[in-house]
């Protein structure tokens, strides 16, 4: 029941990412939505899969370690190249 409700709020909080992606005006904005929200979606993703595989524990803390260092640095250098390409073309 417990691994039922933590996979249905990891999909809730991976459709709130994609609706986030689609609905928001401005890149930075969506930027965000797509990491925070996708970030604990996978969190919530891999705790169900601790839960229902607990041998497979080495593996989930691993994919868990990757998605939560490449997502903040791969979001700031999007980030940090958008901000300089309005810095660019206002200086135009």
């Amino acid at each position: 029941m417990i691994l039922h409700l933590i996979l249905l709020l990891g999909s809730l909080a991976f459709l709130i990412a994609s609706l986030g992606l689609f609905r928001l005006p401005d890149p930075l904005a969506r930027l965000h939505a797509g990491t925070k929200a996708s970030s604990l979606g996978v969190l919530l993703m891999l705790t169900a899969a601790l839960i229902r595989f607990p041998d497979a524990w080495l593996i989930c803390v691993g994919s868990a370690a990757l998605v939560f260092l490449t997502a903040p640095l791969g979001c700031h250098a999007i980030a940090r190249r958008l901000v300089r390409l309005k810095k660019t073309k206002s200086e135009t």
